[in-house]
């Protein structure tokens, strides 16, 4: 994320579009089990190869976008997994799930429904060039649906209060297991 941010600023200064690492490269890396770097580097001199030599790339546009399509599919399909392999070891409070499930309806809400901001500001009668791209700007920061997630669970987090740390609730779904198993040994006890 850094080195994101540090080629970001320089390519800046040299007045060029911002390079950045995607995390499919997380998804290839899970899926081929190759993370050495002499595998990237080779990776870098074919793009270059390729972008210089026409005839050559031209062998990857003729491929299909249907098997494109399913190609990039599984990709990020790898990479909401291993997200997913990330939060699974973490221990949650309520607190926590709260604010990771409120988060993600808002992205899967506004993934599924793409539109549903386009009309926000339309009642708006009359705005000026300054107005009118603020309206724009907010309605691009709601219609992604990652920047809505991340600032619903900031939102959240910051409004939130903290109710107690993971093992307070890990001792409280113990005791509820427990009680469980007795109301089973004893169905005629009450809890």
């Amino acid at each position: 994320a850094q080195s994101d941010g540090i080629g970001g600023f320089v390519s800046a200064l040299f007045t060029v579009t911002p390079l950045s690492i995607f995390a499919q490269n997380n998804g290839v890396i899970s899926v081929t089990r190759c993370a050495n770097r002499a595998a990237g580097r080779w990776c870098c001199v074919f793009l270059i190869l390729f972008g210089a030599l026409g005839k050559l790339s031209g062998v990857f546009l003729a491929i299909p976008n249907p098997v494109l399509g399913g190609v990039t599919t599984f990709l990020f399909a790898s990479v909401v997994v291993s997200g997913l392999r990330v939060l699974s070891f973490v221990q949650y409070t309520r607190r926590d799930r709260f604010i990771l499930a409120a988060a993600m309806s808002f992205g899967v809400g506004d993934l599924l429904v793409p539109d549903i901001f386009d009309y926000l500001f339309d009642g708006v009668n009359n705005p000026n060039n300054g107005l009118q791209g603020l309206f724009e700007s907010i309605t691009i920061l709601l219609s992604t649906p990652f920047l809505i997630s991340g600032l619903v669970a900031l939102t959240l987090n910051l409004l939130l209060p903290q109710d107690g740390s993971p093992k307070d609730e890990a001792e409280e779904r113990v005791e509820v297991a427990q009680d469980l198993e007795v109301q089973m040994l004893d169905p005629e006890r009450k809890l």
